[in-house]
C-alpha cells in the first residue's frame, strides 16, 4: 500500500509533464480571475497582477520547451516588462507603460505562433492540442486588451471608461481593457465600455470577427483531422489475417 501511493504520484506528475500546455492555461485563467480581484489603486494589487502577466511568460517557456531561443527571448523580454511596470508603480511614465504593454505584446504573440504550430498541424488530436488550441483563444484575448492598452497610453480617450482618471491616478487601465477585450472577443457586447476613436473601433470590430472564425476554424481542423484518422484507425484494426499464419494455426 505504502508503494502504491509514490507510483500513483510519479504518474500523476508525468500526466501533468506531459501536458505542457495545461501550465499556461491555468496561469492564463489565474490572469483573468486575478483582474478581477486586483483591479483597485492598491499598490500591492498591482505588484500582484504584474507578477501574474510574469508567470504567464514563465508558464509560455514551458510551453516553447522545444525551441531553447525562444525561452531565453520570452524570459528576458518579459523580465524587462516586469522591471518596467515595477518602475511604474513609483514614477508613472507613459514611456514605461508603452515599454511593459509591447514587451508582454511581442511575447503573446510568438507564443501564438508557436502554439498554432503544434495545433493545426497533422497528426493525432490529443489532448494536449486542445489545452494548446484554448491557450491561443485566451492569449487572443490578452493581445488585443494590450493594444488597446497602448492606444489609450498613446491616445487618450480613444475609449469610453466609466470613471477613467488620469495616468498616475489609475494605471490599473490594462484590468478594464481585459475586461472589454474578452466581452469583444465573445461577442457579448454588455456596453460598459465603448470605443470611441475610429482606430479603437476598426479594432474592436476586427477581434469580434477574428473571435468567431477562431472557434469555426479550430472546430472545422479537428473534426477534419479526427475525421481523416478513423478510417486509417479502423484500416489498422481491420488488418487481413496472412494465409501463412493461418495455415500454421490450422496444423
Amino acid at each position: 500500500m505504502n508503494q502504491d501511493a509514490p507510483d500513483l504520484l510519479q504518474s500523476k506528475l508525468g500526466t501533468f509533464r506531459r501536458l505542457r500546455h495545461l501550465e499556461l492555461l491555468l496561469a492564463l485563467v489565474g490572469i483573468i480571475l486575478g483582474q478581477a480581484v486586483l483591479n483597485d489603486t492598491s499598490n500591492v494589487n498591482r505588484t500582484i497582477f504584474n507578477l501574474l502577466f510574469f508567470a504567464v511568460v514563465i508558464s509560455a517557456m514551458r510551453s516553447l520547451s522545444q525551441s531553447r531561443w525562444s525561452q531565453i527571448f520570452a524570459f528576458a523580454t518579459g523580465l524587462v516588462a516586469l522591471s518596467a511596470s515595477m518602475f511604474a508603480e513609483f514614477q508613472p511614465s507613459r514611456v514605461l507603460l508603452v515599454a511593459v504593454y509591447a514587451c508582454y505584446l511581442a511575447i503573446f504573440l510568438s507564443l501564438v505562433i508557436a502554439l498554432s504550430r503544434s495545433v493545426f498541424q497533422s497528426g493525432r488530436i490529443d489532448t494536449n492540442r486542445i489545452l494548446g488550441a484554448v491557450c491561443i483563444y485566451f492569449l487572443l484575448g490578452l493581445i488585443w486588451a494590450l493594444v488597446y492598452s497602448l492606444i489609450e497610453v498613446c491616445y487618450p480617450n480613444s475609449f469610453n471608461i466609466p470613471d477613467y482618471v488620469a495616468l498616475g491616478v489609475r494605471q490599473q487601465m490594462v484590468c478594464d481593457m481585459i475586461y472589454f477585450s474578452n466581452v469583444t472577443l465573445t461577442t457579448l457586447g454588455y456596453g460598459d465600455i465603448l470605443p470611441v476613436s475610429n482606430l479603437a473601433r476598426t479594432l474592436a470590430n476586427l477581434e469580434a470577427i477574428a473571435g468567431q472564425l477562431y472557434v469555426a476554424i479550430v472546430i472545422a481542423r479537428m473534426v477534419g483531422v479526427q475525421v481523416t484518422q478513423q478510417p486509417e484507425h479502423d484500416q489498422r484494426n481491420n488488418l487481413p489475417t496472412d494465409p501463412t499464419n493461418q495455415e500454421s494455426i490450422n496444423s
